[in-house]
């Protein structure tokens, strides 16, 4: 009898089809057909042995209604839409798909910082309307060369932004994260190890790549973007409650900031009345950082994988493991 996962999330009909064809042999997949009938949801957990975690949130009541629920595959990196907690009571653990997701994410993130820098949409938009807005932007573009980057945080997506920015001449790439890189890998991200006030202050460029915790939401709030630069860029692709919106909204609309690039909010998807919708300074993506048709086989994959491992009693790499800290 084959086992039954359920994916909680709602793919393009193409990617459903890339990813139902590397489904591994002795599992049943199933699909919700909306986001948010949580009936609908419940029904299908009830007899599931795994859940493939999306964009849907797997609250407390999903894994008590999952009555032979073994584990949790987030299908990324992200658990903050899944009661761990919750899980860690009955014994069920959440793992993720480490790494799969760093170099589609990093590269939105420079994509971000140019688009921000050089102000493209905004650009874009000009021309189609039969505007020549050379001269404006002489005076407000910048380019990456030659700035300071920051990095909030130096986990695999970090690491593929310093990698990348290695072909930048003299750009000075600093970061702050709990856990120091050796000397050896400092040395070959060419990324300097600062204070996390040092790095607010220091950034012409800060981007963001820290996981949404309990310990980081609003980590960047209305006393550090004071702290920041006047002129510098703000680039979130992790979480948007990393930020705390309404005081980045008050620093682009002063022009404390000269722009931001966010691929995530702090309501997802974005409140039509949102002021960021308003504001010509800033590039926005709908968390689609790691949403590329080439990298859709490779995460998938990889969450199949440890679901089949797992099923077999077969060992999964400890950094996919997500542990409830207590």
């Amino acid at each position: 009898m084959s086992e039954k996962i359920v994916w909680l999330e709602i793919h393009d009909p193409d990617v459903v089809k890339m990813e139902d064809s590397i489904l591994p042999e002795g599992f049943e997949l199933v699909r919700p057909t909306s986001r948010t009938d949580v009936e609908e949801h419940l029904k299908l957990v009830a007899d599931a042995d795994y859940i493939i975690a999306g964009g849907i949130p797997v609250t407390k009541d999903y894994i008590e209604a999952a009555k032979n629920l073994k584990m949790i595959q987030k299908w990324g990196i992200g658990v903050h839409k899944i009661d761990c907690v919750a899980a860690d009571e009955k014994g069920i653990p959440v793992y993720i798909t480490a790494g799969s997701n760093s170099v589609p994410v990093g590269e939105l993130a420079m994509g971000l910082m140019f688009a921000v820098n050089r102000k493209i949409p905004y650009v874009d938009s000009t021309v189609r309307d039969g505007l020549w807005v050379k001269s404006k932007m002489r005076a407000q573009c910048q380019m990456i060369h030659g700035k300071t980057v920051g990095l909030l945080g130096i986990g695999n997506i970090a690491k593929e932004v310093a990698k990348m920015l290695r072909g930048f001449e003299n750009t000075n790439v600093i970061y702050y994260d709990v856990v120091k890189l050796t000397p050896e890998e400092e040395k070959f991200y060419n990324a300097t190890y600062v204070s996390f006030e040092e790095l607010i202050k220091e950034s012409d460029i800060l981007s963001i790549h820290v996981p949404l915790l309990p310990s980081t939401r609003h980590m960047v709030g209305k006393e550090q973007l004071d702290m920041m630069k006047p002129g510098a860029i703000l680039i979130n692709t992790a979480r948007g409650g990393v930020v705390d919106e309404l005081a980045l909204i008050e620093a682009l609309k002063s022009g404390k900031l000269r722009g931001a690039g966010l691929d995530s909010f702090e309501q997802e998807p974005i409140n039509l009345d949102n002021e960021l919708l308003k504001l010509e300074n800033v590039v926005l993506t709908c968390h689609c950082g790691g949403g590329v048709a080439d990298n859709v086989l490779h995460v998938t994959e990889h969450a199949f994988t440890n679901i089949a491992k797992f099923s077999k009693g077969e060992a999964l790499n400890p950094k996919d493991r997500f542990i409830v800290k207590k």
